[in-house]
């Protein structure tokens, strides 16, 4: 029995000996020394139960994240950091460890981490790692008794640029709750339901955005798109001129209106000449605006084709009226060219503008033109 007891001793004072090293290791900078050390204390029975050992794991990890000698020694050392954080806090059930001083400003500093790793993500484009990063820094926050709207709101953001709309709102809704509010949350809430075709949600959220900032533009204009998801154009033309009242440089709002009144499908809406104008308003505020460049070119196109359907149905003794109309309809087509031509220098894979110049080219003998183009 003696024996037994001092062999069982022997091995605990082993394991507090691993524990004690890895503090010793990590006093001296040793970082990969220090995670064996503490590893191997974790792993044992004797000391994986002990608040210690885990804050001393944690402590050891987040080293390892700052240090540029040791920081590929583990590459999950930050989440390791953060899981040992968690452990220690679960287990240090009367604060012997003194947490507010040993262990939050730690947890803060993993959470300034994910937040940073959300900021790269993002800028990158991977909006749905950003959105993970983001919400994992929210999430770190509140461990510490902190609520960092500013993460859950760029998670938001993020789950929003990478299409997950679902969980964009359930985010921005979490703001909400905690009585986080500003016009953007409910412009992006009402954008996030007009993707999902939910338009009874888009609306009422809408209602409630507008009913409480109801001089943002941003949130009139997300309420005018949402109008037009729902073919109601009619209703929001007013809207959009108030709007380019308080915001005149705002090509965007010009081209809605020329789209608005472009729009050949509603004949109580469409206006040819309000519409060019609305587009050459929107290509005057930017000349390298390709939706109103090629909506332009498009309408004048559309405009030619009817002329040239009228020639075509003329009786075929009435020469002199279908010279007459074709070539108003020539004159139309080659105001458009330009246009499409500026068009494809901007986006040059369009298939069906490239299409539209070659018929151009053709119908007016501009060898080069089609040449080069096919080349």
């Amino acid at each position: 029995m003696m024996l037994a007891i001092l062999i069982i001793s022997t091995a605990a004072i082993a394991q507090k000996s691993e524990r004690t090293n890895a503090f010793m290791y990590n006093k001296n900078g040793q970082y990969d020394k220090a995670k064996e050390s503490i590893d191997k204390a974790i792993a044992h029975e004797k000391t994986r139960d002990d608040a210690k050992t885990w804050m001393y794991r944690g402590i050891i990890y987040l080293n390892i994240v700052y240090s540029d000698q040791f920081k590929d020694t583990d590459p999950q050392a930050l989440d390791k950091s953060l899981e040992s954080f968690q452990k220690a806090m679960e287990l240090d059930k009367e604060d012997d460890l003194k947490q507010e001083i040993e262990i939050y400003p730690r947890v803060e500093a993993i959470g300034q981490q994910y937040f940073s790793h959300g900021v790269e993500d993002f800028n990158n484009q991977d909006y749905t790692k950003a959105a993970l990063d983001f919400r994992k820094a929210y999430d770190v926050g509140q461990m510490v008794n902190k609520v960092d709207t500013l993460a859950l709101l760029n998670a938001a953001l993020s789950s929003i640029r990478s299409e997950n709309y679902p969980q964009a709102l359930d985010y921005y809704q979490q703001l909400l709750d905690i009585q986080f509010s500003e016009p953007d949350v409910y412009k992006n809430m009402a954008m996030a339901y007009r993707n999902m075709e939910d338009l009874d949600n888009m609306m009422a959220i809408l209602k409630v955005g507008r009913e409480k900032y109801p001089e943002d533009s941003g949130l009139l204009l997300e309420e005018i798109n949402s109008y037009l998801a729902q073919g109601k154009g009619a209703r929001v033309v007013d809207d959009l001129k108030s709007l380019v009242e308080k915001d005149p440089t705002n090509y965007s709002i010009f081209f809605v209106l020329g789209t608005i009144y472009g729009d050949e499908t509603n004949e109580a809406m469409y206006d040819k000449d309000k519409a060019e104008m609305y587009y050459e308003k929107a290509i005057e505020l930017n000349p390298d605006y390709y939706d109103a460049i090629y909506n332009l070119g498009a309408l004048y196109i559309n405009e030619s084709n009817k002329l040239q359907v009228t020639a075509n149905d003329l009786p075929l003794n009435e020469t002199e009226k279908y010279n007459q109309i074709t070539e108003e309809a020539n004159a139309i087509i080659k105001k458009a060219l330009p246009y499409l031509e500026k068009a494809n220098e901007l986006q040059p894979n369009n298939e069906e503008t490239i299409a539209v110049l070659k018929s151009i080219y053709s119908r007016f003998n501009m060898a080069d033109k089609l040449k080069s183009l096919s080349e």
